[in-house]
């Protein structure tokens, strides 16, 4: 191609371009229409004075005005004319003539080819008494001190004085006065320290020159209640018998928590634990971890025994025979691992009968004598029985029913053992006669906020003392698997909703006068064995703090 062809041609690509771009640029101008602008919003004429107002658009644009409306005792000059691109001035001045001394209150309005907009007029004639103070007063959380503001708008001195109805309003400047045309700040600090959680509203009295007036004050408190945790729990248990909260941390640990002292003893595990379990009297546990297991004497804080195991364990059931069941995490078909974990070099054998799905989840039954588990990852998902009377753990049976009722997973025992409640918010009778045995029950309606609700149990405990049953709910959304921040109470005879408990939120400040509330979400609750505290153990749900795990204890008797 002749070079001056090939310069032309990119000439015109480069007009072509800068054409385009330059429509693009007026594709995306925005035209916005001027406003008129006042100077002032209110304008107060002590006798007879005059008073300047600026008119103004913005954008800056020619404009018209006229005064429509205006109180008798005004003169406004000129009344009408053009904002030529900047500012217009307009006098107004004030006129009591034959008029009563008093204070006159009335608008002055303004239209214009770029709006309308009203300034309120006050007239003082005479000695007139005229302020302004704040209706109300609010302390945020994280605020102790605000200011209260009397403005003196008459034309006579202020004199004033204050009092609270409620000793933690404190007032540092009591009294004082506020001359003509100015204002005091007067700074009200409120003392927290003997307030708790919730709102208050006291008032504050003012009396300004004789004249009696209030001030509304709300004061918003929030007093830590939980126990904060310094390392992440991993799993939980709670022994109705010893009325001992023990879990497991991801800093390798067993904590023994006392709620009446609140205190914790600690025992170092060698390994990272991934489940727990209790026996029944409370006296001893047994810890699961990836080829080991742990088995801990709470009450002595000693580590009995360490066990090799053959899988990483997912789960694992503390029996009365000392033996311990731990359930695969991996491998799909799998067996059940069982360790008499009092011996010190026990061997680790594997349960007869029909295989179980690895991720399966299991409780030990109340009396002992076996074990259910809810299979995960198969569908429809199933409840299975194991004995482990003998020790090692032989597979019975699984439910009467495939698919007829979901399970999804996880299982929670009745105080007496004689139901199951499960994940999938289905419950079942048990017995020691396969053909009565894990027969169905009824079912348990959680709060949705969706016709089609996923919400499942995360938890649940029960407490016959009070016939009650705790029950920790997943969200409504598949997708989302945020707990719902409330303890869910509910008849344990006939499964009916009673009540539902709001969990404390996380407050986290940010360092500058402000912060914000963060949900809990909650992943166990466990009920004392006399039924007038409930612990849960919950997670600050995006708050970005260090330490997000804590102990939320709830006295159920109020």
């Amino acid at each position: 191609m002749n070079p001056i062809k090939i310069s032309v041609f990119a000439l015109c690509l480069i007009l072509i371009t800068l054409s385009c771009e330059k429509e693009k640029i007026i594709e995306k101008e925005v035209l916005i229409e001027p406003q008129l602008i006042l100077s002032a919003d209110t304008l107060v004429f002590n006798n007879e004075e005059t008073k300047e107002l600026f008119l103004s658009t913005k954008p800056a644009a020619e404009s018209e005005y006229q005064v429509v409306s205006s109180p008798d005792w005004v003169e406004v000059n000129p009344a009408s004319g053009n904002i030529e691109s900047n500012i217009k001035k307009i006098s107004i001045t004030s006129n009591f003539s034959g008029m009563e001394a008093g204070i006159f209150s009335d608008e002055l309005i303004i239209m214009s080819t770029s709006g309308n907009d009203t300034v309120n007029l006050i007239g003082l004639l005479g000695e007139q008494l005229l302020y302004s103070i704040p209706d109300s007063i609010k302390f945020s959380t994280f605020s102790n001190s605000e200011k209260l503001i009397i403005k003196n708008e008459g034309n006579v001195s202020l004199s004033y004085n204050l009092s609270a109805s409620d000793s933690y309003i404190e007032l540092p400047s009591e009294t004082g006065e506020v001359l003509v045309g100015e204002q005091k700040e007067i700074i009200v600090n409120v003392n927290k320290e003997s307030l708790e959680t919730g709102y208050f509203l006291p008032e504050i009295y003012v009396n300004i020159n004789e004249v009696a007036d209030t001030v509304a004050v709300k004061v918003e408190v929030f007093r830590e209640q939980k126990q904060i945790l310094t390392t992440d729990i991993i799993d939980a248990e709670y022994s109705k018998a010893t009325d001992k909260l023990v879990y497991v941390t991801s800093n390798s640990s067993v904590n023994i928590y006392n709620a009446s002292t609140q205190t914790t003893d600690i025992i170092s595990l060698s390994y990272l634990p991934t489940c727990l379990s209790l026996s029944l009297d409370g006296t001893k546990a047994v810890v699961g971890h990836d080829g080991h297991i742990s088995y801990v004497d709470l009450q002595t804080k000693e580590i009995i025994n360490i066990h090799d195991v053959s899988c990483n364990a997912l789960d694992i059931v503390l029996g009365e025979n000392e033996w311990a069941y731990v359930f695969p995490k991996q491998d799909q078909w799998a067996r059940i691992r069982c360790i008499d974990v009092n011996l010190t070099n026990s061997t680790e054998t594997t349960h007869t009968g029909n295989s179980i799905y690895a991720g399966t989840k299991a409780k030990l039954h109340p009396n002992g004598k076996s074990i259910y588990g809810a299979d995960n990852g198969l569908s429809p998902s199933d409840l299975e029985k194991y004995d482990i009377q003998n020790g090692t753990a032989v597979y019975l049976y699984d439910s009467p029913y495939h698919g007829d009722y979901s399970i999804s997973g996880d299982l929670w025992f009745s105080e007496d053992g004689n139901r199951i409640f499960t994940r999938g918010k289905n419950v079942f009778k048990t017995s020691e006669t396969k053909e009565q045995d894990m027969l169905y029950n009824g079912a348990i309606q959680l709060e949705s906020n969706s016709s089609y609700s996923y919400s499942g149990i995360i938890w649940l405990d029960h407490i016959e003392a009070k016939k009650n049953l705790y029950i920790l709910s997943s969200g409504d959304d598949y997708w989302d698997d945020a707990n719902k921040p409330y303890v869910y109470v509910y008849n344990s005879d006939n499964l009916t909703f009673k009540s539902k408990i709001e969990l404390e939120k996380y407050l986290v400040s940010d360092n500058s006068g402000g912060g914000n509330f963060y949900s809990a979400e909650p992943y166990f609750v466990f009920s004392k064995s006399t039924g007038e505290e409930i612990y849960v153990i919950t997670k600050a749900v995006g708050s970005g703090l260090a330490n997000e795990w804590a102990i939320q204890i709830i006295n159920t008797d109020q």
